[in-house]
């Protein structure tokens, strides 16, 4: 099935990258109340969405355990 798009737009297509690590590097970690979220700045991946919205609200004070148990916890499935 074809689907013509009314608004034809452009859109940027990725092609993905595998990558095989066995440490992650944070650099930062940014707290910011207002949007409820918790990233994690690093040299391999990036920005790692660590808690948003109700995770934000159940971690409360975090520590960096915490960040090295979340991190673990997305990565290591």
């Amino acid at each position: 099935m074809q689907i013509l798009l009314n608004n034809p737009k452009d859109i940027t297509i990725v092609n993905p990258r595998v990558k095989t690590i066995s440490t992650i590097t944070v650099i930062e970690i940014i707290d910011n109340p207002t949007k409820k979220t918790v990233v994690a700045k690093t040299e391999e991946l990036g920005l790692i969405r660590l808690w948003k919205d109700a995770e934000y609200n159940a971690i409360g004070q975090w520590t960096d355990t915490d960040v090295i148990n979340r991190i673990n916890e997305l990565y290591n499935l």
